[in-house]
């Protein structure tokens, strides 16, 4: 009866920690959800101002017509959101595969690497150039990538967000000539969450998991 309540008492430790583990994973997931759903919305309205601009929509009043662009900007905001996020997101996700990371690493380092000659063919040239460049050309790829994605995502928010009226020649001019009281810092503030917040939400997510499994490991 002493053993049953002595291993009774120390495994009630472990499970309770193992429970607020996975509250605590799934409590990030929530709320990432929730703030993948919230930095939605500049997408989509920034395909609707898109969408106004290019048709010439701006007759597009009344219930009806907000109903119909609506229907086009939101689901087309969603697909762009999705798209620059997974862009954003895909070398922070790279990097925290550690079975991934080492069999690059060890391609990398072990690869015969093929000696470009003065007298080669330039399109064999590019191929040897290419092969030489093949073990990290994933991650070299997914963070252009990310560059670029990070670029678009910034003039999406300063559209719109802007941070000074008269568009983005104003806030090149506001900045270089050191007008600092003409800047509105709230739509600053936005653009940056909105930049980073997912990135933010992520990475905790993968610190978590990572938590999670050496703490599997450790009391497995």
């Amino acid at each position: 009866m002493t053993t049953y309540s002595t291993k009774k008492t120390s495994r009630s430790p472990k499970s309770g920690a193992k429970t607020a583990r996975q509250f605590l994973y799934w409590l990030a997931i929530c709320v990432a959800c929730i703030v993948a759903a919230a930095n939605m919305l500049p997408y989509c309205r920034a395909v609707s101002l898109a969408l106004i601009n290019i048709f010439d929509l701006q007759g597009l009043v009344g219930f009806f017509g907000n109903r119909a662009l609506a229907l086009i900007s939101i689901p087309v905001g969603v697909v762009l959101w999705a798209f620059i996020q997974t862009a954003e997101a895909y070398p922070i996700l790279l990097k925290h595969d550690r079975k991934l990371m080492r069999l690059i690493a060890l391609e990398a380092d072990s690869a015969e690497q093929l000696h470009v000659n003065e007298d080669d063919d330039p399109a064999l040239v590019r191929l040897k150039e290419w092969y030489n460049r093949f073990p990290l050309l994933s991650i070299r790829s997914a963070n252009r990538a990310s560059l670029v994605a990070y670029i678009v995502d910034t003039f999406i928010c300063l559209t719109v967000f802007p941070p000074v009226d008269g568009g983005f020649a104003q806030l090149v001019f506001v900045i270089f000539t050191g007008q600092w009281g003409l800047i509105n810092w709230g739509s600053v503030g936005l653009i940056v969450t909105m930049l980073f917040c997912f990135e933010l939400m992520v990475r905790f997510i993968l610190f978590l998991g990572l938590q999670w499994h050496y703490m599997k490991r450790a009391h497995g």
